[in-house]
């Protein structure tokens, strides 16, 4: 099959998603925002985050291809940020985006391993006549997330699939005394960054199913990587088996549990949790920020020094995309808008990078929409039909 556009219509799309002016919005996703908003109590879409957030939505859009299963990369892995915008989209009202979203989901069943469980990371992987073999924590629990948004819907078999996942995860993923390991292979130390997005699709999952035994098992996990991971200086880092911090305190791992932090919060209402993204907000903020560029944005490390300063990295395009999330969900949950301000100005410094389309794009795009979507999850209501 051939992809939705052709190769000259996905470039006047793109030429057309770049040259989005300031005014312009998408009349019925704007209006489902701002009732959306309306009824949340919360404010409505600015008007430059929105044109900001349409012009990536754009670009992010153009770049389906059903040759390849969707919202699929070269290398014949999806990119879940991407199939997440398209749900999100659809909310909206964007019936074209949701159906995109939906079909790469559908192509991404043939991703699951039958016999041992979970997904494979792409298609590479999951062809029986390759040697490779990679079933990473991240992406499966990220999908997970994803199903937990679908597992509804009838005729479909996304609630299956988002099982599986769960299956595959408590055999061979999770550990007893709470988090996850990166794989069913290799070690099994502790990695914020790996836990943090393994959370975040437990915890939309835990809601979607009611499950108690789902809930305290992020709550655990949740402490676990507060006690074991948390350095007084550093902040969240890296241990080996006896305790040995093993890598500089990273950027992803910081905001990636920040957001963990704060979904356990908003799905479990534990208020220490809420603390805790708080405090890695305001250490990301005091050391990672690279307050050297004009526009925004943060270093990918923070490594004490002889005296004290935090060596200089660079501003990886992706993990920025987290914080920016990161910085916008909790502003939004909290209405703090420090935290939204913050979050603007990290995308204020990636302008320049928004000219070039690539699907990982859609994540930039999520954190936009967090300033106005309200918070990212509802309370759980525990005791669900699978809690029981």
């Amino acid at each position: 099959m051939r992809p939705w556009f052709s190769r000259g219509a996905t470039a006047v799309v793109l030429a057309a998603a770049a040259a989005v002016p300031a005014t312009l919005h998408h009349p019925i996703a704007t209006k489902a925002a701002d009732a959306h908003a309306a009824t949340a109590g919360i404010a409505a879409a600015d008007p430059a985050d929105r044109a900001l957030y349409d012009r990536l939505s754009l670009q992010v859009m153009a770049l389906y291809d059903e040759s390849r299963g969707g919202f699929v990369r070269r290398d014949g892995t999806p990119c879940e940020a991407a199939i997440e915008l398209g749900l999100a989209r659809g909310a909206e009202g964007d019936s074209l985006a949701l159906e995109h979203a939906l079909h790469t989901l559908r192509w991404m069943h043939g991703l699951l391993d039958t016999v041992g469980g979970g997904y494979f990371e792409g298609e590479r992987d999951a062809d029986h006549q390759s040697t490779s073999f990679e079933k990473r924590t991240d992406s499966n629990l990220r999908r997970l997330g994803i199903l937990a948004r679908v597992a509804s819907r009838p005729g479909e078999t996304f609630a299956r699939d988002g099982r599986r996942v769960v299956d595959y995860a408590q055999r061979l993923l999770v550990d007893g005394r709470g988090g996850f390991a990166n794989g069913q292979m290799g070690s099994r130390d502790l990695e914020p960054a790996t836990n943090g997005v393994a959370l975040r699709g437990w915890w939309r999952w835990a809601v979607h199913t009611g499950d108690p035994r789902l809930r305290d098992f992020a709550l655990r996990s949740e402490d676990r990587l507060w006690n074991h991971c948390r350095d007084l200086e550093q902040g969240l880092v890296r241990r080996d088996t006896w305790g040995k911090v093993r890598t500089p305190s990273l950027l992803a791992d910081q905001v990636e549990m920040g957001l963990a932090y704060l979904h356990g919060w908003e799905a479990a209402g534990r208020d220490s949790d809420l603390v805790r993204a708080k405090a890695i907000a305001a250490h990301v903020r005091e050391h990672f920020e690279d307050s050297g560029k004009k526009g925004g944005g943060f270093r990918d490390d923070y490594s004490r020094e002889r005296f004290g300063h935090s060596r200089r990295s660079g501003r990886p395009f992706e993990e920025n995309a987290v914080a920016a999330r990161f910085y916008a969900e909790l502003g939004a949950a909290t209405r703090d808008t420090s935290y939204t301000n913050m979050a603007r100005r990290t995308w204020a410094g990636f302008d320049k990078s928004f000219e070039k389309p690539k699907l990982e794009a859609a994540e930039w795009a999520l954190a936009i929409r967090a300033t106005w979507a309200g918070p990212a999850l509802e309370r759980g209501q525990w005791g669900g039909k699978e809690g029981k």
